[in-house]
C-alpha cells in the first residue's frame, strides 16, 4: 500500500516568527558566550586603556604645581583608581590611601609606604611601560597596575581594582542579558505583527483565487499599501474579470450553439415531415392521373373519355397548384426571400383584394363585412402581406358556415395595425389550435382534398410573419373563428 505523501509546507507567518526567533536566539547565545567567557577580558582591556589615558593626562600635569593634587583627586575619585609616584631613586613620594592625600612638598615624605603586594604577572610594553597583576599580601584583593615614566626621572604607578572590573562585567552581563531577553520578546512581537500584516493580504488574495478556481467571480481583491501586494491584487482582479468575461462569452456561445443545434434538429425534422407529406400529397393526383390515362389507353369506359380527360385535367391542376404552393413555402421558409420594405396604404391593399373576390363570395353566398378606416399608412412588404391576407381569406371561405359571414376589421395602437379576419362557423378543436400552423396539417380532413386545400396556407402565413418580425394569431370567438396578423405603421 502506498504511503500518503506528507505535506511539509508551513505558513508564511510561522516562517517569519521562526526565522526571527532563531536569529534573535542565536544573537543571545553569542552574547551569552561573550558575557560568560569574554566579558571580564573586555572590561580588563577597557580598564587598561583607561589607565593609559589617565597616565597621559597625569603626565601632562606639573607634579610641583599646586594644581597637581586637585587633578589627582579628580582622577582617583571619578575613575576609582589608586596612584603612586616614585622619584628617580625609587623613593615613594606620593600615594593614595583611602582618598587622603598625605604628600606635601614642604614636608618630608619619608613616612610614605607603598602597598605590600606580590606580583602575579608582568607584561612589558614597547614604550617602556608595563602592566602587572598584583595581589595584596594580607588580603585577596587584586589590582591591575600600569607603570610608566613620569616627568624627567620619576615613575608613575596606577592601580585599578580587579573587583571593580569583575563587578562592572557582571553588571554589564546581567544588563545585556536582560536587554537581550527584552529584545527577543520585542522582536518576536514585532515579527508576529509584521507576519500578520504581510500574510493577511496573502490570505485574502488566496481566498479570492480559490473562488476564481471554483468559477465564482463575486469577490475581488482589495487595495493594499504594500506595492507588490497591491500589484498582485490588481493582477488577480484583472484575471478574474477576463475569465468571467471569457466564461460568459463561452456560455453565450454554448447557449447559441445549443439553440442552433435544436433549431437545426427541428428543421431537419420538419424537412423529413415535409418531404413525407409532400410525397403523400403528390402521390394521390399522380395515381388518379395514371389510372384514368391507363383506362383511356385500354379502352375502359370509352363512352366517358371526356369525363376522364376532365378528371385528369382537374387532378393535374390540383397537382400544379400544390407544386406552386410547395415552391412558395420553401422559398419563404428558407429565410432567403428578398424582402422589399416600403410604405403603402393598408386599406387600399385589403379592399382591392376583397373586391377581386366578389364573384367567389357571391357564388358561395358569403356576406363580407368590412370595418377598414381610410388612409392607413403602413410599412412592410406589400407582396408578402397580400399573400398573408389571401391565405386568411381563402381559409375563411373554405370554413365559412352557419350565417355565412366574413368580417374584416382593423385595430391600431401607436406602433402597429392589427388585421383580423373572422368567419362564422364551427370552432377549431382545442387540440388543433397549436397545430394548424404546421405544413400539411388540416383540421378538417374530410373536405380538404375536394376543395384543393393542402394545409400549406397557414404555414406560409407563419413563415412570412416571422420573416417580417410580426405576429400572427387565431382564437375561437362567439359564432366562429378569428385569425389575425400585425403590420407596422409607417414612421
Amino acid at each position: 500500500m502506498k504511503r500518503k505523501k506528507k505535506n511539509n509546507s508551513t505558513s508564511l507567518k510561522r516562517r517569519f516568527s521562526l526565522v526571527g526567533f532563531t536569529a534573535v536566539t542565536l544573537c543571545i547565545a553569542v552574547l551569552s558566550v561573550i558575557q560568560f567567557y569574554l566579558m571580564d577580558e573586555i572590561f580588563a582591556l577597557a580598564a587598561k586603556v583607561s589607565l593609559i589615558d589617565a597616565a597621559k593626562e597625569i603626565s601632562d600635569t606639573d607634579f610641583e604645581s599646586p594644581d597637581f593634587l586637585p587633578v589627582i583627586s579628580d582622577f582617583e575619585t571619578s575613575r576609582g583608581i589608586y596612584i603612586e609616584v616614585y622619584d628617580n631613586a625609587g623613593k615613594l613620594i606620593y600615594t593614595t590611601e583611602g582618598n587622603d592625600y598625605i604628600y606635601d612638598p614642604g614636608n618630608n615624605p619619608s613616612n610614605l609606604k607603598s602597598r605590600n603586594m606580590k606580583v602575579l604577572s608582568h607584561s612589558p610594553r614597547d614604550d617602556g611601560s608595563y602592566f602587572e597583576l598584583r595581589e595584596e599580601v594580607f588580603a585577596t584583593a587584586q589590582y591591575i597596575v600600569y607603570g610608566t615614566s613620569f616627568g624627567d626621572s620619576s615613575s608613575l604607578q596606577i592601580f585599578y581594582p580587579v573587583d571593580t572590573i569583575t563587578q562592572n562585567a557582571e553588571t554589564a552581563s546581567v544588563t545585556l542579558f536582560a536587554l537581550s531577553i527584552f529584545a527577543l520578546a520585542l522582536y518576536y512581537i514585532a515579527t508576529y505583527y509584521l507576519g500578520v500584516s504581510f500574510t493577511r493580504p496573502i490570505i485574502t488574495i488566496n481566498s479570492t483565487a480559490k473562488k476564481i478556481a471554483d468559477l465564482d467571480f463575486s469577490q475581488s481583491c482589495p487595495r493594499f499599501r504594500i506595492t507588490e501586494l497591491d500589484e498582485l491584487s490588481k493582477s488577480i482582479n484583472t484575471l478574474s474579470s477576463s475569465l468571467e468575461s471569457a466564461l460568459n462569452d463561452l456560455k453565450n456561445e454554448n447557449r447559441q450553439l445549443t439553440r442552433d443545434i435544436q433549431k437545426e434538429r427541428a428543421l431537419e425534422k420538419r424537412r423529413r415531415e415535409f418531404v413525407a407529406n409532400a410525397s403523400h400529397e403528390l402521390k394521390t393526383p399522380i395515381s388518379i392521373i395514371q389510372g384514368y390515362a391507363e383506362g383511356m389507353k385500354y379502352g375502359i369506359g370509352c363512352d366517358s373519355t371526356d369525363e376522364f380527360c376532365d378528371i385528369i385535367i382537374d387532378e393535374a391542376g390540383k397537382m400544379n397548384s400544390l407544386v406552386v404552393k410547395l415552391l412558395e413555402f420553401l422559398h419563404i421558409g428558407s429565410g432567403e426571400y428578398p424582402i422589399s420594405i416600403q410604405e403603402f396604404y393598408l386599406d387600399e391593399l385589403l379592399n382591392s383584394h376583397l373586391d377581386s373576390l366578389e364573384n367567389i363570395f357571391r357564388e358561395k353566398g358569403i356576406t363580407v363585412l368590412r370595418s377598414i378606416d381610410s388612409n392607413l399608412h403602413a410599412s412592410g412588404d406589400p407582396t408578402l402581406l397580400r399573400i398573408v391576407f389571401n391565405n386568411y381569406i381563402s381559409n375563411a371561405v373554405s370554413h365559412c358556415d352557419a350565417e355565412k359571414i366574413i368580417r374584416v376589421e382593423i385595430e391600431q395602437d401607436d406602433i402597429r395595425y392589427r388585421v383580423s379576419v373572422f368567419n362564422s362557423g364551427e370552432h377549431i378543436a382545442e387540440q388543433d389550435i397549436d397545430s394548424i400552423w404546421q405544413s400539411f396539417y388540416r383540421a378538417d380532413k374530410s373536405h380538404s382534398r375536394t376543395e384543393g386545400r393542402f394545409g400549406l396556407g397557414l404555414s406560409i402565413v407563419s413563415s412570412i410573419q416571422e420573416l417580417l418580425g410580426e405576429s400572427y394569431s387565431v382564437k375561437n370567438i362567439d359564432g366562429g373563428v378569428e385569425f389575425g396578423f400585425t403590420v407596422r405603421k409607417a414612421k
